[in-house]
Formats: C-alpha cells, structure tokens, sequence
C-alpha cells in the first residue's frame, strides 16, 4: 500500500507540476521530490499547482505517519525478539516447568530440590506476574531456577519452554485470573496439543474449586490436586486422632529425617513379587530390608489406579480388587528416599519368590 501511495503522488505530480514547475520537468524529478515531500518536508521547493499543494501535503502527512508506525513496529519486534530470547536450562529434558506463580511456588521450589528423587532438576517458571528474582536468588535453592515472564496459556511460549520436552509440568492457581481453573485448562489442553500425540509430561494442576477437577481431567491434567478438600481432610481426621496432623506432616515434607511416599516402577521395580500376592510382597520386601532406606509396602498402582493396603475378600467394584502383583504394577511404599529394587530381580530373588508362598499355603491350611 505504501508502494501504491508513493507512485501514485509521484505520478500526479509530475502531471500537474510538469511545464509549470521547472523543478519538476522529468518523471525522474517528480519521484525524487516526493520522497523528499515523505522524508523531509518542503526544504526550498514548494509546488506551483494546487493539485500540487495538495499531494505534497498529503505525502508529508503520510510519509511522518510511516516513520511513526515504522518505529513503533520496530520497537515491538526488538521487545518481542528479546522476551524470545529465553534463558534455558542447559539440560533440553527432563525439566519440571512451572506456569504461573503465586505464594505457594516458592515452598513447591524448595520441596522439589529437598527431595532425593529430584535434587538437580532445572525448574523452568513461566509466569506474567513481576517476580523479585532478585530476592529470591538469595537462597541457594534458586540457582537452577529460570524466570520466563510471559503467558503460559499461548502455544508459542510453551514450545520455546520446550514444556513438551519436561518430566512434569505444574499448573498453579493464577490467583489474579476470574477464573484460575479455567485458565489452568486452556494451558493444559495447549501442552496436549503441542505433543501432538507423542509423550506428554505428567501434569498436575492446582484447583481452586473442587468441582472443576473433573473438567481439569477431561482437559489434559493427570492429577489434580484441591488443597481445600486436603486441608479440610486433615483437620476432621486430626480432631478424632490426636497429633495426625503431625503425621501428614512427615508424609508431606521432603527431608532425611522424615519418611515419603514413593511410587517403584519400571527398572526399579522387583521382578520377583510378580505372582505374590500383596502379604507376600511386604515379607519379601521386608526380609530383604535396606538398613539405610528402609520401605515398607503400603499399597500397589495398577493401570493408573492407586489401591492402598488392598483388602483379601474385596466386594466392591472390579477395578479395585487385587489378589496377586502382575506384570506392568507399581508397588507404593513408604521410604526415606527413592527406593530402588533391582537387585531382586535376579535369579536370587526367585528362589525366594516360592518360600512366602509355602508359608502362606502352610498358614492358610
């Protein structure tokens, strides 16, 4: 369009200038006089015509309205182009990421670093709040931390945080949305949609309303946790039993000293309960005791369901009853640090697979 303007000036005024104007007798004079009329102004030269008057006018006024918008365009691209410029974690994968950004993100940081399982993952936090980085990098827990300040619900800032890449993303409440847990849907059904069908890192979304977990699920989430119901949990269970909240506590706070819960799967997990049933899995593991890291079964996932302490005769729906370990479960135990089991997978471990068995037979008989 600017192209258009710019001849069609040069054209007129070349027409109505043209005998009139000795300084503009040429097309060539006509071209260079309208560019001085867009860059510069009149300077000396001031058209005869009124026609002429009138198209250098406008081309003065069109042409100061291009270097306005021109530089303002620039300005964008180079602010767009720095925010592009997104520090990353040297490591490509493996990165737990963090959308958004409110008081509860700085305990989460701290626990995912006090945690054995994670100790010197990069933390990726993209958020459009103003963070006091400064203040925060103070503590050491912050150095594999890395600040992107944009909107995680557009695709184009996800797939620059390579969040497809991540092991796990958390979604936290955007306290300064109207609707936080919608908001943490579109930004899960985004990460959905840039692994298009691939491997998709495990997402846990924080709800704000209990009764939007479901819709947070059908959006993409793997776990959705309410703090509300947890918290309300504990405080009814706590007033029946006398320092349970202590014992939450533990459970919940990554540190040597206190216990965790940890899920075993894949290479760590012991090839040798495969066929045990559930008593016959904690003898096991229990005869073959880490001193340093002690566990004891407390439960089996199975096809994405948690059982905890499953019960012998259960009468209640399919998908919760368990009798023997099969391939492709997880046992859930209660550790110190993430257990490994892998040595019981050799042929060691087998021949102590039958003895629980004998026993078991021998009691039940």
């Amino acid at each position: 369009m600017l192209l258009v303007l710019y001849l069609a000036a040069a054209f007129s005024l070349y027409s109505l200038e043209r005998g009139v104007n000795p300084k503009c007798e040429t097309l060539y004079d006509a071209f260079w006089l309208t560019t001085v009329f867009f860059f510069s102004g009149f300077e000396e030269f001031g058209p005869v015509t009124t026609g002429g008057r009138l198209i250098s006018l406008i081309s003065f006024i069109l042409g100061a309205g291009v270097m306005v918008a021109v530089t303002a365009k620039s300005a964008s691209l180079l602010v767009a182009k720095d925010r592009r410029k997104i520090p990353m974690p040297e490591q490509s994968q493996g990165q737990i990421v963090i959308c958004n950004w409110n008081d509860r993100g700085d305990r989460i940081i701290k626990e995912l670093h006090a945690s054995q399982a994670a100790p010197d993952t990069e933390i990726v936090v993209i958020t459009p709040k103003q963070v006091n980085e400064a203040e925060l990098r103070k503590s050491p827990t912050y150095e594999k931390v890395f600040f992107i300040r944009s909107d995680p619900t557009l695709h184009d800032v996800l797939r620059a945080s390579r969040v497809h890449l991540a092991r796990s993303v958390i979604l936290l409440a955007n306290e300064d949305s109207p609707e936080p847990d919608a908001e943490s849907a579109l930004i899960a059904l985004a990460i959905t949609r840039l692994c298009d069908g691939g491997r998709k890192p495990h997402i846990v979304v924080e709800a704000k309303n209990h009764r939007k977990m479901q819709h947070l699920q059908d959006a993409g989430a793997d776990e959705v946790v309410c703090a509300t119901d947890y918290g309300l949990g504990i405080l009814a269970q706590s007033a029946l039993n006398e320092k349970l909240s202590d014992v939450y506590h533990n459970l919940l706070a990554y540190s040597k000293d206190t216990n965790e819960i940890y899920i075993v799967e894949g290479s760590r997990f012991p090839k040798a309960v495969v066929g045990m049933s559930f008593q016959e899995a904690a003898s096991y593991i229990q005869q073959h005791r880490d001193g340093n890291n002690p566990s004891i079964l407390i439960g089996v996932k199975r096809n994405g369901r948690t059982i905890l302490n499953p019960v012998d005769n259960w009468d209640g729906p399919a998908e919760d009853r368990f009798e023997r370990f099969q391939e492709g479960d997880a046992l859930v135990v209660l550790a110190y640090g993430p257990p490994d089991f892998s040595h019981l997978n050799g042929t060691e471990s087998h021949r102590h697979l039958e003895e629980p068995r004998r026993v078991g037979q021998t009691q039940r008989t």
